[in-house]
């Protein structure tokens, strides 16, 4: 690097890139918001929760592609810090091929068991589950695409990409649905904003066209790939098993009503997450050049806590009113249901924040950490699940729990590693 050249993963570009990235995830859940309120009006609350069962299929989706963007982030990061982009290049070709195979095995997983998948959740029609495996296989691709942006510090364009998403989705959904198409509508909407999306990406993400030299072992980045799988598994689990759940063991207008608190308060979780894919690639580089990021992690740290108790503010103040204003007044007493979601999602972006950043340097424990909550969630909302309140309570209680043990693990083992690296200096 030229000396007299700004580092393009410091300060600077850490608070650019993540306002960037927070006012295109703003956009895009404005616009996802839009929808569901939209949704919310001419639907009723059982077609409500049919819809809203397919947008929690897409974010079990979603946590897959996060995963794979994790994984082409990380080694384009560190390729671009070693000097070597054709190396990056190499391996987001073959992790599409890899993703192709992946993204056909889960279409068919969705797709033919269809009626199985509408007896278990009570929907009303099997074709929307068919039509959103149709969609999973472009969904998953444009992820490496993703990656390579994000890797590359190209937030302006990664940003880019949720917007028009967020756009193809809400047009193609409410022209639909006002066209009389209802559930199936909305879920034509989403796997066609899969499309568009993984259209605009393999347009913007372009190879550097340089040549590998030397090329990154794919045993390698397969190890690594197991590694994210645990903290992606957790975050599938944590993210949409109180929904699932909420859709087999409540009557259909209680789940619609849970619906609508999860889909607000999944926000908190996604605009926690622009600060995490800033941080992912920049902690990488700077553990790939032998700098440290003690510093970055603490910061991001108390950007999203405070984001996610501003957040929870707002919803215990507002919250129910505002729902009731736009959805309807079966929705207006929910204030504070929106508020313990809220911080319940707080405490799971913290851990999930601490996760990634571990992985962007190798270290695997605290994804560990994560995934043990995420399970401890799951079997105690299998246990306690009588009513709204309890299934909101139950994530506070096992979120709570997992962010502690991750504090005393850190408290425990810091003082073992400074006692190491002073060993190594002596």
């Amino acid at each position: 690097m030229n000396p007299a050249e700004p580092r393009r993963d410091g300060t600077r570009a850490i608070i650019s890139g993540a306002g960037m990235l927070s006012v295109a995830m703003l956009m895009a859940n404005i616009g996802n918001y839009a929808l569901n309120i939209f949704l919310g009006r001419v639907l009723t609350p059982a077609e409500f929760s049919d819809a809203n069962l397919m947008v929690t299929l897409m974010l079990t989706a979603t946590a897959v592609a996060l995963g794979l963007e994790m994984v082409t982030a990380r080694y384009t990061s560190v390729a671009e810090a070693g000097g070597n982009p054709g190396a990056a290049d190499l391996v987001a070709r073959r992790l599409r091929w890899w993703t192709g195979g992946a993204g056909v095995v889960a279409a068919v997983a969705l797709i033919a068991p269809a009626p199985l998948w509408s007896d278990l959740f009570q929907t009303a029609s099997a074709w929307p589950f068919v039509i959103l495996g149709l969609g999973l296989p472009f969904y998953l691709q444009q992820a490496i695409g993703r990656g390579v942006m994000q890797g590359r510090l190209r937030f302006g364009l990664l940003a880019s990409t949720f917007v028009i998403e967020m756009v193809t989705r809400l047009s193609v959904a409410i022209a639909l649905v006002a066209a009389g198409w209802g559930v199936v509508g909305a879920t034509i909407g989403l796997s066609a904003s899969f499309i568009v999306t993984w259209v605009s990406v393999t347009v913007l993400a372009r190879a550097s066209g340089e040549r590998a030299d030397p090329a990154i072992p794919m045993s390698e980045v397969g190890r690594y790939g197991a590694f994210v799988s645990v903290l992606l598994a957790a975050q599938m689990i944590a993210n949409n098993s109180d929904v699932l759940v909420s859709k087999a063991v409540l009557a259909p207008d209680d789940a619609g009503t849970y619906a609508a608190v999860a889909l607000v308060g999944r926000a908190v979780f996604y605009l926690a997450w622009s600060v995490a894919t800033v941080v992912f690639p920049v902690v990488a580089r700077r553990h790939a050049g032998g700098d440290d990021s003690g510093g970055i992690l603490r910061g991001s740290i108390l950007v999203i806590s405070a984001m996610g108790g501003l957040c929870a503010l707002g919803a215990l103040w507002l919250g129910g009113p505002v729902l009731g204003i736009v959805i309807g007044p079966a929705y207006a007493d929910l204030s504070v249901p929106l508020a313990a979601y809220a911080l319940a999602t707080t405490l799971f972006a913290v851990a999930n924040l601490v996760a990634s950043v571990a992985l962007s340097t190798g270290v695997l424990r605290p994804s560990v950490f994560v995934l043990g909550g995420a399970l401890a969630q799951l079997m105690l909302l299998l246990i306690w699940h009588d009513d709204i309140a309890q299934l909101i309570l139950v994530q506070i209680i096992a979120m709570s729990a997992l962010v502690a043990a991750m504090a005393i693990d850190a408290a425990v083992r810091r003082p073992t590693s400074a006692r190491h690296d002073e060993g190594a200096a002596a």
